[in-house]
């Protein structure tokens, strides 16, 4: 599929609501209290709850011009099988200064099957549906050749929008505001999946275009996840 604009492809696109329709989440974060919830998610770096939004932050090393990324999981606090999970996200415009990534995977990936899966925003305006499957030949690297949609010349990375990953017996798919983008076909794992939003840099931290401590790159904010039981 040749990429468009996110806005003119989701018009196009007739594929009908997303899973969720008309089903209650089993699990939930609006991230409204005034921490993050230690029983729903492990931390690393500095991830923090700013205006009922959580925040993936940048923050300075000791060196100017190397940063230190940040990341939540919930790995040992919650996974769900297969199903669907969203959540309300503000990537970054990322190019230059790493990328981010919203997660589903298993946690034992040397179990086979065993997958990852996710939305990885990794900058030239575009968004990345993204997999790793594994299986006993190891694992085998899936993605598009070309994003089905970019981000608008960075317009829509201002825009909280809704991205959903969803997993079922036989395929793995993609959505953007409630409409499919992309799906594979594959084996899929039994074992549950956990979730994880991650703030990633290059190897030591090394951003060149932001050589000042005190002017680091934009967090990715997150407004809400859910995640939903599909009979």
């Amino acid at each position: 599929m040749k990429a468009l604009p996110l806005f003119s492809l989701l018009a196009a696109l007739t594929l009908g609501a997303a899973p969720n329709n008309g089903l209650k989440p089993v699990w939930e974060d609006d991230f409204n209290a005034k921490e993050l919830d230690p029983k729903k998610w492990n931390v690393g770096g500095s991830a923090r709850i700013v205006d009922g939004k959580l925040q993936l932050e940048v923050t300075p090393k000791d060196k100017a011009g190397f940063w230190n990324g940040s990341s939540v999981n919930s790995s040992g606090k919650f996974s769900h099988a297969q199903g669907y999970f969203e959540a309300s996200i503000r990537a970054i415009q990322s190019k230059g200064r790493g990328w981010t990534a919203f997660q589903i995977r298993n946690a034992d990936l040397s179990k086979v099957p065993s997958a990852e899966m996710q939305f990885l925003f990794s900058g030239a305006d575009k968004i990345s549906p993204d997999m790793s499957f594994y299986d006993d030949a190891g694992r085998h690297p899936l993605a598009p050749k070309e994003s089905p949609a970019n981000q608008d010349g960075g317009k829509s990375y201002k825009k909280f929008l809704t991205y959903g990953l969803q997993w079922t017996d036989k395929a793995y798919i993609w959505y953007i505001e409630g409409r499919q983008v992309h799906k594979m076909s594959r084996p899929t794992p039994s074992a549950p999946m956990y979730i994880g939003f991650y703030q990633s840099l290059p190897e030591g931290g090394l951003l060149k275009d932001f050589m000042n401590p005190k002017l680091g790159p934009e967090p990715m904010q997150i407004d809400w996840v859910k995640v939903f039981k599909i009979p």
